[in-house]
């Protein structure tokens, strides 16, 4: 708020001051007062006025400031109302008041959303890991009894079921989450073993090497972002010869991992929204695709302190790269 700002706001106020002073003066001329002497007390009023007001303005813009920082300051500034300092003045007392039963109330619906969304949450939670069971159940007997078309649906379902499972935590991996010392082999063996079926069908030639690095993160949401990463790569080829190729880099302050296929790749003007939620692309087959897998993948790795890159070009290949940072143990991000 500049100060002339200020002072059209006590206009109201000043237009009375001149009023009363000059009403003052012509009665002080009308008595024969100097007329000298009547001009400089009008000089001498209207300076110390304007002084006046000019540290008033001061005082109010700090105390504005303060407001400011405060607000700027908190991360959920919806709680400003019980930081904000009372107001002594008779008409703020109330517009004090009013925000403080507003800020009650949201808070209040705030809580009750909170609340609502955490049982959802939870139900969630507990159907999606107790239809895995039968979903499982099934697989394994199509599987015995070689009804590989079967078995092939009831994969997807589970694994729309994983997906769903892994997005409702997705807000809350500190809840499930245990660092521990991992070797890249044995995880990218249990992905592929996973998939063993699918790659076959594609007839995917897979060549691995260099994966004997150790990383620390967690297993489990490390696992499953794989999945989606190899689930998304079977899903988009489209040549005669597929290929799919893993590999580990040390680069001396981080661990590389890298999974490249040589699918449809990727539009230049795509790359950029990959890890868009619910993006499919616009060169690819979306009646297979429900925008997740990527998304998905991208969230839980900055979640887990990862970083996820991704190069494509269309056509040829898409290279996705997850980033361990080395160490003993990397803290997830808040």
């Amino acid at each position: 708020m500049s100060f002339f700002t200020f002072l059209e706001e006590k206009i109201t106020e000043i237009l009375f001051q001149l009023f009363f002073l000059a009403l003052v003066a012509f009665l002080l001329i009308f008595y024969g007062v100097d007329t000298l002497f009547v001009v400089l007390l009008v000089i001498l009023f209207i300076s110390i006025q304007g002084l006046f007001q000019w540290c008033l303005y001061r005082k109010k813009r700090k105390a504005s400031q303060h407001i400011i920082d405060l607000v700027d300051g908190l991360e959920e500034t919806y709680y400003i109302a019980d930081v904000l300092p009372k107001p002594k003045e008779f008409q703020n007392e109330a517009y004090y008041y009013a925000l403080k039963k507003a800020c009650k109330s949201m808070n209040d619906e705030i809580g009750k959303i909170t609340e609502e969304k955490q049982d959802y949450q939870e139900y969630v939670e507990s159907f999606a890991h107790e239809i895995k069971i039968p979903i499982g159940a099934l697989s394994l007997t199509f599987d015995n009894t070689k009804n590989y078309t079967l078995k092939k649906e009831t994969d997807k379902i589970f694994q729309l079921v994983e997906q769903m499972l892994y997005y409702a935590r997705s807000e809350n991996t500190e809840k499930d989450y245990f660092v521990k010392q991992l070797q890249l082999d044995e995880v990218i063996h249990n992905v592929i073993l996973k998939f063993r079926h699918s790659l076959m069908e594609r007839k995917v030639i897979i060549n691995i090497h260099d994966i004997e690095n150790v990383v620390y993160t967690d297993e489990k949401w490390l696992t499953f972002i794989l999945s989606q990463i190899v689930q998304n790569a079977i899903k988009y080829f489209d040549k005669q010869e597929n290929k799919l190729t893993i590999y580990s880099q040390d680069n001396g302050t981080n661990i590389l991992l890298v999974i490249e296929d040589n699918g449809c790749g990727i539009k230049t003007s795509d790359l950029s929204r990959v890890f868009e939620k619910g993006f499919t692309g616009s060169n690819r087959n979306k009646a297979n695709a429900t925008g997740m897998g990527l998304y998905l993948s991208k969230k839980l790795c900055d979640r887990l302190g990862l970083k996820l890159d991704i190069a494509s070009t269309e056509k040829e290949y898409t290279r996705l790269t997850i980033i361990f940072p080395k160490g003993t143990v990397h803290n997830f991000s808040e």
